[in-house]
């Protein structure tokens, strides 16, 4: 029992201690009052247990809207592809890809499945290692960059 109803209880007690004639006037009036103190006491129990529901039922929210906060906004990092037919932006995790470097992808826009290969991971390096970007020559033997590489050095 809250603090509230123990005042109002208080209250009442008095009341009928004052052997106040509850057919006058005066104590019709005041039996009414503290008639009317209990029910309020009585809603502002329910509305602190409503209250209370509530908190934790935005606590389970808030911790939730977290975790999925954590999931979207992390460090992951995304592969983007265009739907061919309806244009839609896909974003693809790193995690969806096989050890391939392919995915399968349905669009949330139109529905059309496809297979999506990330061709960064896919392109050939350089027949020196390095990262120059000498496109598909360097596999034919025909080394564009700089390193001097030849097909028979290979």
């Amino acid at each position: 029992m809250s603090l509230l109803f123990e005042r109002v209880s208080y209250l009442r007690g008095l009341a009928d201690g004052l052997d106040i004639d509850k057919a006058k006037k005066e104590g019709k009036l005041l039996a009414e009052i503290v008639s009317v103190l209990e029910e309020m006491a009585y809603a502002i129990e329910d509305l602190e247990g409503n209250l209370e529901e509530m908190d934790e039922f935005v606590d389970a929210i808030n911790d939730d809207l977290s975790d999925l906060e954590d999931e979207v906004y992390s460090d992951e990092e995304f592969d983007t592809f265009e739907c061919p037919d309806c244009g839609t932006e896909i974003f693809i995790s790193e995690d969806e890809f096989d050890e391939e470097m392919c995915a399968d992808v349905k669009c949330p826009g139109c529905g059309s499945e496809y297979i999506v290969c990330d061709d960064d991971d896919n392109d050939d390096d350089c027949c020196c290692g390095d990262d120059c970007d000498c496109d598909d020559d360097c596999n034919e033997g025909n080394c564009n960059c700089d390193c001097g590489t030849k097909d028979s050095d290979k």
